[in-house]
């Protein structure tokens, strides 16, 4: 587990990410990457007993594909929607549960897959493809946190109200001694910021409203369709189709979508993101 935290928090810095580059031609970098992606697992499984062949089989088809895309692939925009579409579909079909098998019921190993596979995308899509998303890394600067707290300001009554009138979530704050609360928000604050917003505000902002932007003439005609495309990855968030989750992703992904268009940095919206989902988890149920 640390190996792949490890290179996940590496793949976030542009020193460490660019040091894939040393390796010569273009396909080996590739190469390596796809290593990296299967080295974590193959410690983890084989130590805890859980290595199955066939779930590795599947592991090697689907990082191969992940880590070559780019290099093989020519730059259009055709490919560049392909990778996107691979990118989403192992949290959609939640496919890592199937792969990653823990030895023990109460610990999630899953999260290992996830890891691995937010950071190779982070690699592919920065290095391989060099897409320029904006401002991103783990770390807002002190304005970017401001910024992004305005716009969670903006955005959370608008969102509770949606959320309840829906009946996607109910008022339930999380009980307990003030001390372990406080550290469930700060666990779920970091979490979220550096894992959750992380990937999900690159790939849909930093990708997906960027490039809409940069080719529609209208910045809220871009920033409505990115949200909108948010809010129907979220259809399976629990049953398919989770209307109620699309819906409230939606709104969320536009006041995301406009924290991005209007700062130019992904660590902005990072930020709501963040802060509206612990807000949900420390106040809300579903």
């Amino acid at each position: 587990m640390a190996l792949e935290a490890g290179c996940y928090l590496a793949s976030a810095f542009v020193q460490t990410r660019n040091s894939i580059t040393l390796f010569r031609p273009a396909r080996a970098q590739a190469a390596v990457l796809w290593l990296s992606a299967l080295l974590p697992y193959l410690i983890f499984s084989l130590s805890a007993g859980t290595f199955h062949r066939n779930a590795f089989y599947l592991l090697v088809g689907l990082t191969a594909i992940f880590s070559f895309w780019h290099v093989v692939l020519p730059r259009r925009p055709a490919y560049d929607f392909g990778f996107l579409v691979i990118a989403a579909t192992p949290f959609i079909t939640r496919v890592f549960s199937r792969i990653y098998l823990s030895p023990d019921r109460h610990l999630r190993a899953d999260i290992l897959g996830h890891l691995m596979w937010i950071r190779v995308g982070i690699v592919a899509l920065l290095v391989f493809r060099e897409w320029n998303p904006g401002s991103f890394g783990l770390w807002p600067k002190a304005r970017e946190w401001r910024s992004g707290a305005l716009y969670y300001c903006a955005a959370v009554i608008p969102l509770v109200a949606l959320a309840l009138a829906t009946h996607d979530l109910r008022w339930a704050p999380l009980a307990g001694e003030w001390w372990r609360v406080s550290g469930m928000a700060v666990a779920t604050f970091f979490g979220c910021l550096w894992v959750t917003a992380l990937a999900e505000e690159l790939f849909f902002r930093g990708v997906i409203a960027r490039a809409l932007l940069d080719h529609l003439p209208s910045q809220v005609l871009a920033v409505v369709l990115s949200a909108l495309v948010f809010g129907a990855a979220h259809l399976w968030f629990r049953a398919f189709p989770d209307w109620r989750s699309a819906v409230v992703a939606a709104l969320l992904g536009i006041f995301c979508g406009f924290a991005y268009a209007r700062t130019g940095s992904v660590r902005v919206s990072m930020v709501t993101h963040t802060l509206v989902v612990t807000t949900w988890r420390l106040f809300f149920r579903s």
